[in-house]
């Protein structure tokens, strides 16, 4: 099984890197990360991070630094900048599957519980643009494997290597990062009566976490009065408590997103549950605690303000684990159901994207492509059906290829709809194109859009007049530099600058039909004769 195991993340590998960098950085979550680690590389400053040129202390660096590596190995580029996200997937992958050997003993199950894990729509969604999520949800992997390890083995250097890496999950979201592993081992030691073990080791293991997850931010504290306490008050407790950043969903967000991200598994899981649920709560065994487990984090996940989809990306790892032993002990006819519904799955998509191609729609695809993609899966699926024995493992198979299909039709989207998904790659390119001076200058009203100053690579100036992305925080600035990069339309200073920026003829950018521009940028807009629109923009020059 571990051959196959290795050919299955071998393809996987391929078919994440593929085109990798076949698109621009969307705004707003790619293009903060992206410009973030960029201006952290360029500056060499890897204790404050920076966009814009201001202060950024939102969130712990560990994402920033992973990216930062990749633009030294590969460039400043979009490829370096998700390239270790697509490895972070793959070692998901691989700890899914050695989880789920810890857990039932069997390499059969185990290989399709990663096959499962893969095969959700939201593990590629995670890994198409930059985000924390990715990197969070192999720290957390890896604390659980490590957490088990030591359980089966007790070596020493398996409880440092769990410390270590609850160090790396504070170290990339902070402390909301430990509920998953927490709640899974309180869950276990409290189902199988499990007392705290106390010794030498533990100590130690205890020292080495403080001193990974503590080292930035002592390091940042000492360098940014009052930073503590804008952590614990602004990134902590308003973050879960308040719609801080306007990701304020109702509780039932998840119970509708969840289902839609995990086709087709989470039915047919469900089905199994309602089925054998007095039989899970009497024995207690390993279901048991993945159940409860999930149950106290979806609900936990459910009740705080901030939602993002993302944000249950570790759950799924929970949901491929009970989706493969379901399966493991189901009838040929739902074996069969499964591959049925991935087959009708694919064919329903193939047929949607070729009529597409053909229609004049907002979304382009292009036709050639489209029966391309259509007829080369086609085959694949056929063969998988035809030839390959009908074990509890072949709807894991006809789930990898769905989503491998998904993953190049997705690219190719991406590619063809560029500013259709937030990239404004395209207007960094003609300003680049119709700029008839070096040192021309870059003016975006109301709106914050990091990945410009990414691909033009200049400073750009940001008016403030009221969206709260532009609000940008500069108490922890030490001098007047940042003023260089962003005007606050509010103060009577900063909107006399303005005046003496309209007489150089910028570049002026603006969000098409939703800005009224005050009588100022007005006679700015006036005096640039030129005016071209890209999609939700409008560039004046």
């Amino acid at each position: 099984m571990k051959n196959k195991l290795y050919i299955f993340l071998g393809i996987a590998f391929f078919a994440l890197i593929i085109n990798l960098n076949s698109w621009g950085l969307t705004e707003s979550s790619e293009a903060r990360y992206a410009t973030i680690a960029k201006e952290m590389f360029l500056n060499n400053d890897y204790i404050n991070p920076t966009l814009l040129g201001i202060k950024h202390l939102h969130k712990p660096p560990a994402t920033y630094y992973i990216t930062a590596l990749g633009y030294e190995i590969f460039g400043i580029n979009e490829f370096g900048a998700r390239f270790f996200m697509q490895i972070a997937l793959l070692f998901q992958i691989f700890l899914v599957f050695k989880i789920t050997l810890l857990l039932y003993k069997n390499e059969k199950i185990a290989l399709l519980a990663s096959l499962v894990y893969f095969s959700f729509p939201i593990t590629i969604i995670a890994v198409r643009t930059l985000t924390t999520d990715a990197y969070l949800t192999t720290f957390i992997l890896a604390s659980i494997y490590f957490w088990l390890q030591y359980k089966e083995t007790f070596k020493p250097y398996l409880l440092y290597l769990f410390y270590f890496f609850l160090g790396l999950i504070f170290e990339t979201k902070g402390p909301v990062g430990f509920i998953v592993p927490l709640t899974f081992i309180i869950a276990y030691k409290l189902i199988y009566k499990e007392k705290i073990a106390t010794n030498i080791h533990q100590f130690l293991g205890l020292l080495l976490f403080l001193l990974v997850s503590a080292s930035w931010y002592l390091a940042v504290i000492n360098k940014n009065e009052h930073l503590l306490e804008y952590f614990i008050n602004n990134q902590l407790i308003e973050r879960v408590s308040q719609n801080k950043f306007k990701r304020g969903k109702p509780f039932w967000y998840y119970l509708l997103i969840m289902p839609l991200i995990g086709l087709p598994w989470l039915f047919y899981l469900i089905f199994y549950i309602k089925k054998n649920i007095k039989i899970i709560f009497t024995q207690k065994n390993i279901e048991y605690i993945l159940l409860i487990t999930f149950s106290i984090l979806f609900v936990t996940l459910s009740i705080s303000t901030s939602k993002l989809i993302l944000y249950v990306l570790p759950l799924y790892s929970l949901l491929a684990i009970l989706i493969a032993k379901y399966l493991s002990e189901s009838t040929s006819d739902v074996i069969r159901n499964i591959s049925t519904f991935y087959i009708l799955l694919i064919l329903l998509i193939s047929i949607s994207v070729i009529t597409i191609s053909f229609l004049t729609t907002k979304v382009v695809i292009n036709s050639k492509f489209a029966f391309i993609i259509t007829f080369c899966f086609g085959t694949i699926y056929f063969t998988i059906y035809k030839y390959v024995k009908s074990t509890y493992l072949k709807p894991g198979y006809f789930g990898v290829v769905f989503i491998i299909f998904i993953t190049f039709l997705f690219n190719h989207i991406l590619k063809q709809n560029e500013l259709k998904i937030n990239s404004v790659k395209p207007i960094a390119e003609f300003i680049k194109e119709n700029s008839n001076q070096e040192d021309y200058e870059v003016i975006v009203y109301n709106y914050l859009l990091p990945s410009l100053s990414y691909y033009l690579n200049k400073d750009i100036l940001t008016i403030n007049h009221g969206k709260y992305t532009t609000q940008r925080e500069t108490q922890f600035e030490i001098n007047n530099n940042w003023k260089k990069t962003l005007i606050n339309y509010f103060d009577v200073e900063d909107r006399a600058r303005l005046l003496t920026i309209k007489n150089k003829k910028p570049i002026f950018l603006i969000k098409s039909k939703k800005s009224n521009l005050p009588d100022t940028l007005l006679i700015l807009q006036q005096k640039l004769k030129n005016k071209k629109i890209f999609g939700k923009f409008e560039v004046y020059y």
